[in-house]
Formats: C-alpha cells, sequence, structure tokens
C-alpha cells in the first residue's frame, strides 16, 4: 500500500468539473496500481470504478461500461456481492446504461443497488440515498414520473436533514426533481426550485462549472415551457457557448445545448434555424453514439417535428417511421417519447390527405394518455383536438361530436409548437363541414402563422 496522491487530486479535478485532468490522473493511477497490484486488488478495481466516472463525464459512455463491467467482474470475485465497493460499482453502471439510453438494464442494478445498500446500509445512509436518486433518474427516463418524484422528493428530504439546502448533493436532487416536475406540467414548481439552485451553485461552484449549466439549461427549458422564450433564448446560447468552450463542440451535452436552442426557434415559429441546427445534431450523434443512441432517435424525432412545422411533410413522414420503429424498441410502446412519435406521424399523414391512418394512430395515442397523464394533459388534449379534425375530414361527423373541443388555454399551456398544427387541422376540417365560424374563431388563436408570440 502506497499513498494515492494521483487519485486524490483527480478527485479534487472531478468535483471541480475539470473532467479532463481528473480523467488523465485516474488512468496514470490505474496504470500504476495494475503494475504494483495486479488487476485483482481491491485499490484496482476501485480505481477503475473511478476513471469509468471520469469517462463517462466526458461522454465516453462505451468506454466506461467496459471498464465497470470488467471491474464489477473482479469485485465481485475478491469482494462478493455485497461489499460497498461492489455496490458502488453496480450504481456507477446503472448510472452509465442510462446514458446509453438501456433503461432496462439501468432499472435492473439500480433497484439491485437501491435493495442491498437498503439492507447492508440503512435507508437513511448517503450512498443509499445516492442509489435512490439515480434510481429516480431511470423511472423519469422510462416516462414513469410519478414514481421518479415519489423516490426525488425522499431522496430531497434526506440529504436536507443530513447535509443541509446547500450542500451539493441536496442541490442535484433539487436539480432533478425540477425535471420531473416540468415533465409533469408543474412549470413554476420546477423553476422555483431550479432559480434556487442556479444561484446557489453559482455561488458555490461557479458559473462556469457543468454542474451549473445543467441547471441553468433545465432552466431554460421551463422558461420555453412558460412561454419566456426571450429568456430561454438568452440562457441557452451562454450554455452553449460554455459548453463549446469547458467540453468541447462534440461532447454529448454540447449536442443537447445545440438541440434546446433548436427548439426554442420552432416555438418562436423560426423553424429553419431550427432545421439546420437539428440536422448538424443529428449527424454529430450518428457519428459520435451511433444510430441505436435514444439521444440519436430524439434528434430524429425533432427533425421530424421540425419537417412538419415546415410543411415539408414527406420528408416528415420518413422521419417520423423512423423515430417510431426506434423508439418502440428501445423504450416501448406505450412510453411517452413513443406516444410523441405517433402523434406526429398522425399530424404528418392528416397533412398528407391519410386520413384513416391517421384517425387510427390518434386513437390509440389518446386512449394511452388518458390513462398515462391524464385527460387535461397538454398532450391529450391535442391528440383530442387532431383526432376530432380527422373525423370531420373522413365525414364520420357523431364521432367528431363525441369529443369536446378543449379548452385553448389549457392546450396551449405548455406553449407546444404542435399546438397550431393540431388546431390548424381543426380548423380547416371545420371549414370543410361548412363550420365556417368555428374555423374562423380557432384562426384567431393564431393571427401570425408559424409564429408564437414571444416574451413582452
Amino acid at each position: 500500500m502506497f499513498p494515492d496522491f494521483k487519485d486524490q487530486y483527480a478527485r479534487i479535478y472531478n468535483g471541480a468539473g475539470h473532467y479532463t485532468k481528473a480523467e488523465k490522473l485516474w488512468a496514470l493511477a490505474l496504470q500504476k496500481h495494475r503494475e504494483v497490484l495486479g488487476d485483482a486488488h481491491q485499490d484496482t478495481s476501485r480505481t477503475m470504478t473511478r476513471l469509468a466516472g471520469a469517462y463517462r463525464d466526458l461522454g465516453q459512455y462505451e468506454k466506461a461500461k467496459t471498464l465497470l463491467v470488467h471491474g464489477l467482474d473482479t469485485q465481485r470475485q475478491i469482494l462478493g456481492d455485497d461489499h460497498p465497493d461492489t455496490l458502488e460499482s453496480i450504481d456507477s453502471l446503472a448510472i452509465t446504461y442510462d446514458e446509453l439510453g438501456q433503461y432496462e438494464n439501468a432499472l435492473e442494478l439500480g433497484l439491485m443497488a437501491v435493495e442491498k445498500r437498503k439492507e447492508i446500509m440503512g435507508k437513511d445512509h448517503p450512498d443509499t440515498v445516492s442509489s435512490m436518486a439515480n434510481l429516480g433518474l431511470v423511472y423519469g427516463r422510462l416516462g414513469r414520473f410519478e414514481e421518479a418524484m415519489k423516490l426525488q422528493i425522499l431522496a430531497l428530504e434526506k440529504r436536507r436533514q443530513a447535509l443541509g439546502d446547500d450542500h451539493p448533493h441536496t442541490l442535484s436532487a433539487m436539480n432533478n426533481l425540477s425535471v420531473t416536475h416540468r415533465k409533469l406540467n408543474k412549470f413554476e414548481e420546477a423553476k422555483n426550485l431550479l432559480m434556487h439552485v442556479v444561484e446557489k451553485r453559482m455561488h458555490l461552484i461557479g458559473e462556469d462549472h457543468p454542474d451549473t449549466l445543467i441547471s441553468v439549461s433545465n432552466l431554460a427549458m421551463t422558461y420555453r415551457s412558460l412561454g419566456k422564450f426571450a429568456k430561454a433564448q438568452e440562457l441557452e446560447l451562454s450554455v452553449f457557448q460554455k459548453h463549446c468552450q469547458i467540453l468541447g463542440h462534440d461532447h454529448p451535452m454540447t449536442l443537447i445545448s445545440i438541440s434546446n436552442m433548436a427548439g426554442t426557434y420552432n416555438c418562436l415559429g423560426q423553424s429553419e434555424n431550427a432545421l439546420k441546427l437539428h440536422i448538424s445534431v443529428l449527424e454529430k450523434r450518428r457519428q459520435i453514439l451511433g444510430d441505436v443512441h435514444i439521444d440519436t432517435v430524439r434528434s430524429i424525432g425533432y427533425l421530424g417535428d421540425t419537417y412538419n412545422y415546415l410543411g415539408q411533410f414527406d420528408r416528415a413522414l420518413k422521419l417520423n417511421l423512423l423515430a417510431i420503429e426506434k423508439r418502440q424498441d428501445i423504450l416501448g410502446e406505450e412510453h411517452p417519447d413513443t406516444l410523441k412519435s405517433m402523434a406526429s406521424l398522425a399530424i404528418t399523414y392528416g397533412a398528407l390527405g391519410k386520413f384513416e391512418e391517421a384517425k387510427s394512430l390518434q386513437v390509440y395515442v389518446l386512449e394511452k394518455r388518458r390513462k398515462t397523464v391524464g385527460e387535461d394533459d397538454p398532450n391529450t388534449l391535442r391528440t383530442m383536438i387532431h383526432l376530432k379534425a380527422m373525423y370531420y375530414s373522413l365525414g364520420n361527423i357523431e364521432e367528431a361530436n363525441k369529443l369536446a373541443r378543449p379548452d385553448p388555454e389549457k392546450v396551449m399551456a405548455d406553449h407546444d409548437p404542435e399546438t397550431q398544427l393540431v388546431i390548424s387541422s381543426l380548423a380547416a376540417a371545420y371549414r370543410m363541414a361548412g363550420k365556417v365560424e368555428e374555423a374562423e374563431e380557432l384562426a384567431k388563436l393564431f393571427p401570425q402563422s408559424n409564429t408564437f408570440k414571444a416574451d413582452e
């Protein structure tokens, strides 16, 4: 045994967000451990876990997975399944599977880590709480937002009690909970949490730290959902510039920031600008992450949506079909993202005059959304509007009349640009059915075509 200064300095660099420096030191430490102690030594396997974490922070998820799988196998042999180091590696591998979009694998290991740590360390141990927080993230990725929220609230309570409001782990729990609030359309709750997190992180770790930038990015997305597009754009541009400077142009977090900017352009009706960014991100993600990574599939879906907004429905059709196929394989048929792709494809079908195909899709999506997010969720209401339009377009007035016309304020609550497409579809269907007054009333909701009103 010898003093491991490389490990100590690597931890300091990693905590400060200097992931490249941390990775280099842990790589040197691992090399030294292997030479002196061998692969089967506890210190060697522990360093493998930490180096894998640095790879993950750098967006090198496959390298992280390879190292963790090897290290975990060694730890199970020399330490056993219940040793704290083994459980740390299980938890770290679960996080890595999450980053790779392999959510079922992440869920299996996350559940194992929580169960084992509760049994061995107790439900209030910091490591147990950490595993609970990570498991909450996985539930969120799987679209199981209520389960995610329960775990995240519990993790936040325990961290507040043990560490106080301003501890980095407490702020991380607040950040994670804010994402779930936003997914559940609780935008004010998300904003309030994030404003606190951003303020504290800027003070404690600085405005350029990757964790601070994640919170700023989440705040920008929340502002977008609240219709405050100017604020969202300002924050998104700042995050993008800092990500390029700190992490590089090709880091997964940088690509997320570009994609977020494109999303705001779409909300502002500036879909030509959004198109260029989404095409760029999709190309990069295919090169760096591969065709089947969930982030690549998201880009395919975003690009399909953008072609819809631009009225380029033939191009949208190919991408939306591909997005559905990939999301069904990765996430399952009832995941919110899969349903989003189905709804987008239905809009494309409707615009191409394939009303029967659009209707069939929206009947399925409406049933699932009513079951999972409820009758008053903006996504459910948009589905209802478009389905109503398809029934009118098919001449099935009886079925169309069974669907109540949703309150426009509820439909537009999340400021999703898809709202204009579905309302335009219903207005056109009203005109075809001779309901001119109803069509004109809907048209008043968007007096400037393809443009959402920006901040005053």
